[in-house]
């Protein structure tokens, strides 16, 4: 059974891989331009205000984002490699997970990034000025890349914790995002990622500084939310001592 898990998982990591990799060349279009180094460097900003979820030693972070606002700006290509980049690098230098859990969350990135990129882009119709959109009520675009954004970002961590804990993707799925704080915590981070996309396009970089604070806070709010949730129950001894 062991041996048969550890295949599975390999299958998984191996196949996401392959997928994303062939979905960023497809997807590429000419060398990066001067802004992708400056949302490379803010994604991998966002990788480090990271938690970790209850179930599967899984982690969460803030570079969601960031991602958004990239796959709202940049061209398809090159926003998914720079979630693959920053993501990878994060997590091997700074988080120090397992080669196999990095290439993995790397390759769902990506592939999150494209589908939402294609999602946007798709029925946007050409139209690349954000302000305009989003001051023309517009929101259709930004809604479908959110919920694309998301069910491929919450899925796949889903899927992969459900296969190293042995437990059904449903399960896995509620116990680490299947809240109703969990869910307004993500559209409220994805939120700020279309605003910062939207000041970036009117004020350049400096726009960005509009979403630090409320970023911050958003995940200092999930942090202490995930910890309380990670806890054991008490049981009615402690419960008892505890009155």
């Amino acid at each position: 059974m062991k041996r048969l898990m550890a295949h599975r998982i390999l299958a998984l990591v191996f196949g996401a891989l392959a997928l994303a990799t062939v979905a960023t060349m497809m997807s590429w279009s000419g060398p990066p331009g001067r802004g992708f180094w400056f949302w490379f460097i803010a994604c991998f900003a966002g990788e480090l205000l990271w938690i970790r979820l209850p179930l599967g030693q899984a982690t969460d972070s803030m570079a969601s984002c960031f991602h958004f606002a990239t796959l709202l700006l940049l061209p398809r290509g090159h926003a998914m490699a720079i979630a693959a980049l920053s993501g990878g690098l994060a997590e091997t230098a700074v988080l120090r997970k397992p080669p196999l859990r990095v290439i993995y969350n790397a390759s769902q990135a990506s592939l999150a990034v494209g589908l939402a990129s294609l999602a946007y882009h798709g029925l946007a119709g050409g139209q690349h000025d954000l302000p305009a959109m989003l001051y023309s009520s517009r929101l259709l675009p930004f809604i479908a890349a959110a919920a694309a954004y998301y069910l491929v970002n919450t899925g796949s961590v889903s899927l992969a914790v459900a296969l190293a804990e042995n437990v059904r993707p449903w399960s896995a799925w509620k116990r680490n995002f299947g809240t109703r704080y969990d869910a307004l915590t993500a559209g409220a981070v994805i939120s700020l990622g279309a605003l910062l996309a939207s000041h970036y396009a009117l004020t350049g970089a400096t726009g960005t500084l509009l979403v630090v604070l409320p970023l911050v806070i958003a995940y200092e709010g999930l942090r202490l939310y995930t910890q309380r949730r990670s806890r054991p129950s008490s049981t009615p001894e402690e419960e008892r001592d505890a009155a």
